[in-house]
């Protein structure tokens, strides 16, 4: 009995109309020159390897009252017209072209009364190139689990079309006989399930003294997510629609980088997804200003499991969207790296993606239903912000019908709350993104994708400025990174060099002294001026007219002297000039 796991089983509840779980990959091709009849070709290349993969030709069977997953059965009936289908792209065919009809091939749910697979193949791209998009439910398999069914799709050698067949890969699938089977089984299933249970509880005792000495700080590290993780506009219920976005890298590139500062090549992947939605959420004036979480796909498969079905769970990863600079930025995501490995490393021993729950496909069904329909990623908050997720791809070439692949783009999923899937795969030597979004909620994938590129390019920059002789490097970069203000970026700039200000002299006491006595001299005489002419003005004939006129001719040098010079220091007179100056007479001079 080839029933699904829980894990698998997931991905069938978790469908919904505006959600389908499928997973694809574009893979371009190239003809060297360009021929004819390649669909009549493709079609036979299928065709003949039918027999190869069980995932052709199994399809579902739900457990009788859904007490248990569903199993997997074989369709004798393959009807090819459905499964492999031929598709044009209008003029000019560029990559604009073949992104928008990639985007409408996967909004549509696969059927799940036949094998859960389709093959489109696509014509009319510029230079005589076609594309071949691949699409699987993800019930079927992951995407490592994927990469070990490319020998059978694709050759990797050039005329192997012509070749002996590869032999079977995957051990041929056991179809149960009938209702009774189905049911009989699911009950067993389930027996056995907590038999295993029980028996593992030594296995389990032993993860658990492992794992102990960090549970304090793992506790602290999911709540930390938990309690930082903002809303962004991807975190929301979505809709059917999709848009598609791709760029590439070259890898050659990417590692050369990596080297020089030391990380991984997954680190530098983070890094430029974090630039990339930094710039994105900025420009939309919706950047906030704690980091995004990204939800990161680890694998649980052992090195050499070809095995078709999923063994992988998702794990969480600070984005260091909230650093501005391209290279402490990097430094931030692989100090993000390091924790989230530390973290699943010490979990791993304790997941299990294969238990059996009698009524799961009811109960798990009705409540994604229930979630779905109120809507309520638009309320609650989300799990993560996005889905980054790196999957190594072929390193030698891939051929189709005898014509050279050139990229290998991914296609993933977007659900309710997750607006935005970025996916990476290597290719030969380049990294090709895949960007899938709702197009209500992200219309503009296409700029996040090419800003993935701008931001590398700012990044090799920063490196090469760094590795100067005459350059100092100073980053430093904490477990978390310290956080910007939202949509107000680190601006540099020069220096402002202002002149201090003047420090007051502290006076001496005789200078206050001397200033003091100054003042009050100042005070007094103009005092004794404002009298004098106020006594002029008030008798004017008790003085002889000769006396008057001598007066007011010695008066008014007096005052212009006095206006002009500063005033003494006061003198003690002799008593006759006090007694005239009183009487309003300048004193006599010696020779008048």
């Amino acid at each position: 009995m080839n029933r699904l796991s829980l894990l698998d089983a997931l991905f069938l509840y978790a469908e919904t109309p505006e959600t389908p779980m499928h997973i694809a990959s574009v893979t371009i091709f190239k003809p060297e020159p360009p021929q004819d009849d390649l669909f009549a070709r493709f079609r036979e290349h299928v065709a003949a390897r039918l027999d190869l993969l069980p995932s052709y030709r199994r399809r579902l069977e739900s457990t009788p009252l859904g007490i248990d997953h569903p199993a997997w059965v074989m369709e004798d009936k393959l009807d090819l017209d459905y499964h492999i289908r031929h598709a044009a792209l209008p003029k000019p065919g560029g990559m604009e072209e073949l992104r928008t009809l990639i985007a409408q091939l996967h909004a549509i749910p696969l059927d799940r009364s036949r094998p859960l697979w389709e093959y489109h193949f696509i014509e009319g791209l510029e230079d005589g190139g076609f594309a071949v998009y691949a699409k699987v439910h993800h019930s079927t398999m992951d995407g490592i689990a994927g990469m070990a069914t490319l020998g059978v799709i694709y050759d990797f050698a050039r005329g192997a079309e012509h070749e002996s067949l590869p032999e079977r890969i995957v051990p041929p699938d056991v179809e149960p006989s009938d209702t009774i089977e189905l049911t009989s089984t699911a009950i067993g299933d389930f027996v056995r399930q907590g038999w295993r249970a029980v028996t593992s509880l030594p296995g389990v005792a032993r993860a658990l003294t492992k794992a102990a000495p960090n549970f304090g700080r793992d506790a602290r590290f999911l709540y930390s997510y938990v309690k930082d993780m903002p809303r962004t506009p991807f975190n929301k219920a979505i809709s059917g629609q999709r848009v598609y976005a791709t760029s590439s890298l070259h890898l050659h590139d990417v590692r050369a980088l990596a080297k020089s500062r030391g990380v991984t090549i997954n680190d530098v992947v983070v890094a430029l997804c974090a630039g990339a939605l930094r710039r994105y959420l900025a420009e939309h004036a919706a950047l906030p200003e704690k980091p995004l979480t990204a939800g990161v796909p680890a694998s649980l498969r052992p090195i050499g499991n070809a095995q078709l079905n999923n063994q992988v769970v998702f794990t969480l990863s600070r984005l260091p969207t909230d650093v501005a600079e391209p290279l402490p930025r990097l430094a931030a995501a692989q100090a993000a790296g390091q924790e989230a490995k530390s973290l699943f490393a010490d979990m791993r021993d304790l997941v299990t993606t294969d238990v059996s729950i009698l009524g799961a496909p009811l109960l798990v069904t009705g409540l994604v239903r229930l979630w779905a329909g109120a809507r309520a990623s638009n309320y609650l908050g989300p799990f993560f912000n996005t889905v980054i997720s790196n999957v190594p791809g072929p390193r030698q070439t891939m051929y189709c019908v005898g014509a050279p692949a050139t990229h290998y783009f991914p296609v993933s999923i977007p659900y309710h709350g997750c607006a935005l899937n970025i996916t990476v795969q290597s290719y030969l030597d380049q990294l090709d993104f895949g960007l899938v979004a709702c197009s209500e909620t992200v219309p503009d994938a296409q700029r996040i994708a090419d800003y993935i590129v701008e931001d590398f390019a700012a990044m090799r920059k920063a490196d090469a400025e760094l590795s100067r002789p005459e350059a100092i490097e100073t980053i430093a970069v904490a477990a978390r990174p310290a956080v910007v203000a939202a949509h107000k970026p680190i601006q540099l700039a020069e220096p402002k060099i202002e002149a201090p200000a003047p420090r007051p002299e502290k006076a001496s006491a005789l200078t206050r002294d001397i200033e003091a006595l100054s003042a009050a001299t100042e005070a007094l005489l103009r005092k004794v001026e404002q009298r004098r002419s106020r006594a002029l003005q008030a008798k004017p004939s008790r003085l002889k007219p000769h006396v008057a006129e001598a007066a007011t001719r010695e008066a008014r040098p007096v005052e212009r002297a006095r206006e002009e010079a500063p005033a003494p220091p006061s003198i003690k007179q002799p008593r006759q000039a006090r007694r005239a100056r009183r009487k309003g007479v300048a004193p006599a001079r010696a020779g008048d």
